[in-house]
Parts: structure tokens; C-alpha cells; sequence
């Protein structure tokens, strides 16, 4: 007797359904208890499907293509370990407000709790980690179990995009998990139709804001307003609105990388004036205006430490507490199309604060260029100087943790284009990312990362090959973890004689060879040493992946950040 069991037209539902709330992208893992929901993406000709190995690379993936798009990526994985290791990306997606989906297979009910191979506790396995969960049970064909389903896909892209995070659905699959023939002929022949562009699922915005009388009061007594934009995903960041409140306000503007800023009032080389101790104190303002998630920046942080009195005003494109000082006054959640009515700010300014920042900012700027200029040692700051310079619109640009997100504030300056996952602040992941986001935005990417985040996410070499736009990997190598040459525990343990506490145990210097790895990947692969090399890179003349390893001078860099 022919069986009626028929998972992949159920599957295949669920992926009809997902596309018809305008989900476009799945990263997915191979696996064997995986294989109805991994047919019914691949036979789906509106998905776009990447194949990555290591489920921790994929979860990444799906993070830079929810990061580009404001759209979840799904994530199709087997059962057992697999799914465990989404957990670093399900953070980072939380803590960032990143949407993405995850679709795990799981044993069915009668499996479980008797030892069975590859047979874990999936349920709500992120825990409060995943902004939704639901166990969907295993496959039928009543008329009410497919309306749950698309009811559930509907739950997942909602949760995923208003509540910034992971969606989790765990789908138990029984065997055969293989289809007949004849139903997988079938489910081709069927999954033309769902090419319509014109999801359902799409958010509602173009509300006005209008002020209470006591922010208008704040705002219009101001006479020293300063706007500090922290990281923002690109669907959550509000640069119109920071354009129309600086040009109102004739309002100095600090913009984070990450943040997506771009303004007439942008002070590029905050990160110098607010570390000398002088300026904190004289350019002090007497109202904050924070756009955007946290700031992460330790200028910046130290500054709202000694500016602890003055009142912050937080605008924030989604629903999360952002609040590290706990001095936020009044916190405003606005969409992306969202106006704000600045009709009643009675604000006249004779633009002298701007003047003093803006001077202050021309100060500075000529003291970097004169301490690169004397540096005759290939450091960090040149290498961002040179790419700041040299990058333009025609690519995005991935920041990695640790110094590279924190040097691009010091020695290059913030634009639209740039990328950060400041949520988690973790070092796991950031070529991934990447490799999304060229995934996604149909761009060329360039992601700086150190030495070791480079090694921590090498398994996304083979995924980079594979990129149809191109991804160039710039790995500063400069020994190490030497972002903790900035803490006290430097100083400690430097000056012990007869011991290497410091570089065994924090510094943790590897000696890969970063070329064999390229190489390895059938990656194209630069080393770059000096100044002369790095003035030779043009960026514009790449047109294919590469892993490009700059060798820069470790304490040379420590001088010159230290310096400026």
C-alpha cells in the first residue's frame, strides 16, 4: 500500500508561506533529519538558497543578510548539535535587533528521552535568547494544521522584525524522511507559482511626532544641544530625522561607525577631542539628544560619565532598553518614516557652539595627519586612514570588534555604508556577517578585523569563495589581542619580571599562517608591510574575494593612538 506520509508538501507550504511575508533568503546546513525542509527551499524558485558547512558560519550569514535587508533570513538546519550552534548569532540578532528565522529539524515525540542518536532538547533550547518559539509538531494535512502553518510563518517574520531577534520553529520529522518521486515531482511542478513580490507582511509607518510641552521646553532653552548617534541596523536608523533635527538645532553631531549617520554638523574626530580631559570638560553640553542603541565608544562613554547632570533625550528606531548610564529622561520610539514636528521648538542658536566644536574638530584633524605623517612604521591608523579614503559608495564596509570599530572613530571617519555587531560586542562571526551583507545588498564588502577574530571565523573562508560579490577580507595582524594593552591588567603584569602572564594568557599571539588558509579556501592572497605597500592598494581595482593580511606594527600603534 502506497504511504500518504507526504512532509515535503507540508514543508513546502511553510516555505510558500514565508515567502508571501517577504522572506527572500536561506542559509542552510546539510544534514540527514533536515532533508523535507531543505528540499522544500531548494525546489522553491523565489528563495535564494547558500549551502555553509558549519551552522555557526550560517547563523552569522543570516545575521548580515537580516542586517542588510531588515528582513529574517532563514536558517534550515538537522537536529542535535547543529542548532546549538546558532546560539552566538541568536545573541547578537537579540542584543542588535536583527531579525532572522531559524527552521530546526527535530526527532519526532517518540524519540526522544531514550538515548536516541542526535536527539537533544530542542525545545526553547535559546531560551530567552530567541524573541519567539514555537514547537510546530509533526506533519499533517488537515485543513486547520496548514492554516496554523502559514499562521505561523506569520507569527516568526512579525516577531523576528517588531521584537528585533530570533524566530524559532522546531519541526519534528519521522521516516522516510526522503520523498517519493512522484511527490517531489510534484512539489516542482507547484512551486513556480510563488513568485509575487509584494509581501503581506509590511509594517505601517508616517506617524507624526509631536513634542510634549516639556521636551519642547528642554529642547527650546538648550543653548548647547550635542546629538550622539549610537549603532543602528539600516532599517532602524534614523538619519533623516538626526538631518532635520541638527539642521534645526545648527547642532553638532557625533556619529558612532555603525551608527549610519551622515550629516552637515558630523564632527568625524570626536573620539580625540572628548579623550583630552580639557575638552570634556569645556565642550560640555547641556542636552544630549542619543539616536540609535547604547554607544560604545570609551570617549564617548567617559564623557557621559563627567557630563552626569546633563538631561539625555533617546530616539531609538525599535523597542529596547538602551540605558547603560540610567540618566535617559525621556526615551521616543520612532519608525524609520516617521516625522517629527519641530514646529514648536523655538530654538535660535548664533551657531557659535557649533563653530567651537567644529574648530576643535579642524584642531585635531591636522594633528592626525601630522602623527601618521611621522610614523614611519606601518600601525593600525594608517591602515584605516587609507581605507577610509580610498572606500566609496560602491561598497560597504564590516567592522569588526575590539580596536578595528573603535580605530575607525580615532583614525577614520563614520559613513552610511559601514556595518558593526555591537549588540554582543563578540569577536565570533564578523566575516560571516560580511559575506551576508554582500549576500544581501549585492555589493562588495570590506570587512577589517584583527588577527584573531580572522581566526576564529576561518570556516567562512569557503563561503567567501563561493560569494557572488565580492568580499576582502583585511586581516590586521599586529600579534594578537592587543586591545587589552589597554587595561590596567597591562600595567600589572608587564613590568613581572621573569614571567609572560600578559602575552600567554591575554594577549594570545598566534603564529597561523594566514596565507595557507587562503589558499587553502582557493582564496587570492596580498600581504602588505609597509606604508608604501598600503598607499599601493586600490580598493576600486578589486573585483573578486581575497584575503588581504596587513603586518602592522603593534607598539607603534599603542604610541600613536596614545599620542592623539
Amino acid at each position: 500500500m502506497k504511504s500518504m506520509y507526504d512532509p515535503i508538501r507540508w514543508t513546502s507550504r511553510l516555505i510558500d508561506a514565508f515567502y508571501a511575508e517577504g522572506v527572500r533568503h536561506a542559509v542552510i546546513s546539510p544534514g540527514s533529519r533536515s532533508t523535507p525542509i531543505t528540499l522544500a527551499a531548494a525546489v522553491h524558485s523565489g528563495i535564494k538558497k547558500r549551502i555553509v558547512l558549519d551552522e555557526r558560519s550560517a547563523g552569522f550569514i543570516a545575521l548580515g543578510i537580516g542586517k542588510a535587508t531588515g528582513k529574517p533570513a532563514l536558517l534550515i538546519c538537522t537536529s542535535g548539535t547543529a542548532v546549538a550552534n546558532y546560539m552566538p548569532a541568536v545573541i547578537e540578532a537579540k542584543e542588535s535587533g536583527t531579525p532572522m528565522v531559524i527552521l530546526s529539524a527535530d526527532r519526532p515525540p517518540n524519540l526522544r528521552g531514550i538515548g536516541s542518536s542526535q536527539t537533544v532538547d530542542q525545545i526553547k533550547i535559546f531560551g530567552n535568547q530567541a524573541v519567539f518559539f514555537h514547537d510546530a509538531g509533526e506533519p499533517a494535512s488537515s485543513r486547520e494544521d496548514l492554516n496554523r502553518l502559514e499562521h505561523l510563518a506569520m507569527q516568526a517574520v512579525y516577531e523576528s522584525i517588531h521584537k528585533g531577534g530570533s524566530a524559532h520553529i522546531n519541526l519534528p520529522f519521522r521516516k522516510p524522511l526522503e520523498p517519493t518521486p512522484e511527490q517531489l515531482r510534484a512539489i516542482i511542478a507547484e512551486s513556480e507559482y510563488g513568485t509575487n513580490n509584494n509581501p503581506r507582511n509590511s509594517a505601517v509607518t508616517g506617524k507624526v511626532l509631536h513634542f510634549s510641552d516639556e521636551i519642547q521646553e528642554l529642547i527650546s532653552t538648550s543653548a548647547r544641544p550635542l546629538i550622539i548617534a549610537g549603532p543602528a541596523n539600516p532599517h532602524q536608523a534614523l538619519t533623516r530625522q538626526i538631518h532635520e533635527v541638527s539642521t534645526h538645532l545648527s547642532c553638532p553631531v557625533i556619529a558612532e561607525p555603525g551608527s549610519r549617520i551622515t550629516s552637515d554638523y558630523l564632527i568625524e574626530r570626536f573620539d580625540a577631542i572628548l579623550k583630552n580631559p580639557e575638552n570634556r570638560s569645556g565642550m560640555k553640553p547641556d542636552l544630549i539628544l542619543q539616536f540609535g542603541d547604547q554607544p560604545f565608544t570609551k570617549s564617548i562613554l567617559s564623557a557621559f560619565e563627567n557630563w552626569s547632570e546633563v538631561p539625555i533625550i533617546q530616539f531609538i528606531g525599535r523597542d529596547a532598553w538602551q540605558d547603560h548610564f540610567k540618566r535617559i529622561r525621556h526615551r521616543i520610539i520612532l519608525n524609520t518614516g516617521d516625522e517629527v514636528d519641530l514646529s514648536g521648538i523655538q530654538f535660535t542658536s548664533s551657531g557659535k557652539w557649533f563653530e567651537k566644536w567644529k574648530e576643535k574638530n579642524e584642531i585635531s584633524g591636522k594633528n592626525l595627519k601630522i602623527n601618521l605623517d611621522n610614523e614611519t612604521q606601518l600601525t593600525d591608523g594608517h591602515i584605516f586612514s587609507h581605507i577610509s579614503k580610498s572606500i566609496d559608495e560602491s561598497w560597504n564596509l564590516m567592522l569588526s570588534n575590539s580596536f578595528p570599530a573603535r580605530d575607525m572613530a580615532q583614525f577614520g571617519k563614520v559613513t552610511v555604508h559601514q556595518f558593526v555587531n555591537r549588540g554582543a560586542a563578540g569577536i565570533d562571526g564578523i566575516l560571516s556577517t560580511a559575506t551576508g551583507i554582500a549576500e544581501a545588498a549585492g555589493k562588495p564588502v570590506c570587512c577589517i578585523l584583527g588577527d584573531l577574530a580572522f581566526l576564529h571565523d576561518s570556516n567562512s573562508l569557503l563561503s567567501i569563495k563561493e560569494a557572488e560579490n565580492p568580499v576582502l577580507a583585511l586581516v590586521i595582524n599586529n600579534g594578537g589581542g592587543t586591545i587589552f594593552r589597554m587595561l590596567p591588567v597591562y600595567k600589572t603584569l608587564r613590568n613581572q619580571k621573569g614571567s609572560d602572564f600578559f602575552k600567554t594568557y591575554f594577549e594570545t599571539p598566534q603564529n597561523v599562517n594566514i596565507q595557507f588558509l587562503a589558499n587553502a579556501s582557493g582564496l587570492p592572497y596580498l600581504r602588505i608591510e609597509t606604508i608604501e605597500d598600503l598607499n599601493s592598494l586600490e580598493l576600486k581595482s578589486i573585483n573578486k574575494s581575497i584575503v588581504i593580511e596587513c603586518v602592522s606594527d603593534a607598539d607603534a600603534s599603542m604610541k600613536l593612538r596614545e599620542s592623539l
